[in-house]
Parts: structure tokens; C-alpha cells; sequence
């Protein structure tokens, strides 16, 4: 219901045609999913890492060839033929799909690190980077897009706070605090991994200038 009335609000601003609000329902309902990437074997975790070793595969095809016309002086010409690529691209999907994918569950628990703020931040800002590197879309739905990504990963660390605290009974769960957090005390490299990450990010981005004068002409 939240993702259907923020489409429709966007669309009622005249700036977003209709497929870009709705885009901006679907961006939503994936950051409600991001926080459960920390249950093993779970449907988020087990479509991220599909996606990551699709994305590696794909890189493999697209960079292996075009760095062959970039000659290194020390390294060897060696030009890539087509069963190669297929091989290479092949173990970068085995790699990320099974080994990168058991390793984070071993870094990881649910409610974790992956329910704090920062990481939260993290896959907004993330996606605006990759988005305005790589994409033509317009600038302002970029960012609205990491807007949409954040607020549905709090509504998910929101709603599971919610749900540790048992009305009827009088009573807070054990649970409690453990779903909305900024970071993870007991993971610190963990944490300082992630507040560098947002570092880095914050500095690579440009200012938000399309979307805070959105913002402030609604």
C-alpha cells in the first residue's frame, strides 16, 4: 500500500511520467527485501547472488575481449578465443553464486549487519552511483530511486521492531533492538567496513542538487 501511494504521489508531481513511478513502487519493494539477504538459503539472499554472478559472467564477456587492443608492454598478447571467455565467464559465476555466497553466510547473521542504517545507506547510495554511471535515466529519478531503496529497507527494520513487541501479552520480545540499529557493536570490522563504504560513496557522488530541488518545490 505505501509503495502504491508513493507512485502515485510522484505521479501527481507532473515531473515522473507513469513508468517512472512505478519504477520507483518496484525500487521500494525490492529495499524491503535487502535487510533478509542475511538468511541463509532465503529468497533475497539466494536472488542477490544470482544477480552478482550474472553480473560477473556478463563483465567477463564485455572486458576480457576489449582489454586485448589495450596492450601491456610487460605481459603477453595473448588473444582471448571464444571457449576461453565462455570459460572464464563461467567460473565468475561459480565463484560468486557458491563460494562468494557461502563465505557471506559465514560472515553473517540475521539482524545483523544488514539491518543497520548504514548498510541501508550503503544500497541507496550504492544504486544512485551505479545509476548515474551507467544508466541515461534522468538524474532526478536516480536519486529518487535510492530514495525509494532506503525507505523500504526502514519500513522492513521498522516493521520488524513493530512485530518484537507483543500488544496483546504486554511484553517486548526478546527480539527487540535487534531489527533497527545504526550499526552492529559486536561486528566492528564489520561496521568500519560499512562506514567506509559510506564514506566513500558520500565522496564520490555528486550534490544531490536535482532532487532537493524536487523536494522543495512539492
Amino acid at each position: 500500500m505505501f509503495a502504491t501511494g508513493l507512485a502515485g504521489a510522484t505521479l501527481a508531481t507532473g515531473r515522473l511520467d507513469g513508468w517512472e513511478s512505478l519504477g520507483l513502487m518496484l525500487f521500494l519493494v525490492a529495499g524491503t527485501l535487502l535487510p533478509d539477504i542475511d538468511v541463509d538459503g532465503g529468497r533475497p539472499q539466494r536472488a542477490l547472488f544470482g544477480a552478482l554472478s550474472l553480473v560477473a559472467a556478463t563483465a567477463v564477456v564485455a572486458i576480457l575481449p576489449a582489454s586485448y587492443n589495450h596492450r601491456v608492454d610487460w605481459l603477453p598478447q595473448i588473444e582471448p578465443i571464444g571457449c576461453e571467455i565462455f570459460a572464464l565467464a563461467l567460473l565468475a559465476w561459480f565463484v560468486v553464486r557458491y563460494p562468494l555466497a557461502m563465505l557471506f553466510q559465514r560472515l553473517s547473521r540475521h539482524r545483523g549487519l544488514c539491518h543497520s542504517l548504514v548498510v541501508g545507506l550503503c544500497w541507496s547510495l550504492g544504486w544512485v552511483y551505479v545509476g548515474l554511471q551507467c544508466l541515461t535515466a534522468d538524474v532526478l529519478v536516480i536519486w529518487l530511486q535510492g530514495v525509494a531503496i532506503f525507505l523500504g529497507f526502514l519500513i522492513h527494520l521498522v516493521l520488524d521492531e513493530l512485530y518484537s513487541v507483543d500488544i496483546n501479552n504486554a511484553r517486548i520480545r526478546r527480539s527487540f533492538g535487534s531489527a533497527l540499529k545504526v550499526l552492529q557493536p559486536d561486528f566492528p570490522l564489520g561496521s568500519i567496513a560499512a562506514c567506509i563504504l559510506l564514506g566513500v560513496l558520500i565522496w564520490l557522488l555528486p550534490y544531490p542538487e536535482e532532487l532537493l530541488q524536487w523536494l522543495v518545490a512539492l
